[in-house]
């Protein structure tokens, strides 16, 4: 009899770890803002002086951690059209180099620009700060903040 006391806790904290962890995952997608229409992403990328692309196939992506799609550079704004695998606290990044996975990002991250923050996982528009000149980077990278995650990244330049 003892050994049912020990299974019954074993197995309701493993179904509170999953639930716990589908939280984790699922609320950024209850919660994420509307995306970019396509009329916005098409007016960045006409005025865009650099294209890119962002890929599934990265080194430090995965099937949680991806972004694929077309990447517009303008001297103001960033255009985005594809898709962004769901999650917690993404920021979008200019960088010096194009980078595939978390440890060369980190190797220059100081060095990158955090240009926002991504709250959706379709289309987007980024504002470029006043006073960043996307011409001295060479691609944009996403990366969640939160649990120090590679998502993505896109060279342009």
């Amino acid at each position: 009899m003892p050994a049912r006391p020990a299974i019954l806790v074993l197995t309701h904290l493993a179904m509170l770890a999953v639930g716990f962890a589908a939280g984790i995952y699922v609320l950024p997608i209850l919660t994420a803002q509307a995306g970019a229409s396509a009329g916005q992403v098409q007016a960045v990328a006409q005025q865009a002086r650099y294209a890119g692309t962002f890929r599934k196939d990265l080194a430090g992506s995965d099937a949680l951690h991806w972004a694929s799609g077309r990447l517009h550079v303008s001297a103001t704004a960033l255009g985005f059209e594809g898709s962004v695998a769901p999650g917690p606290d993404y920021r979008v990044y200019l960088a010096p180099a194009f980078v595939d996975n978390k440890a060369a990002f980190l190797k220059i991250k100081e060095r990158s620009v955090q240009v926002g923050e991504l709250k959706t996982f379709g289309n987007f528009t980024v504002a470029l700060p006043a006073g960043v000149d996307p011409s001295q980077y060479a691609a944009v990278v996403i990366w969640c903040e939160r649990f120090g995650q590679f998502i993505g990244a896109a060279a342009y330049r």
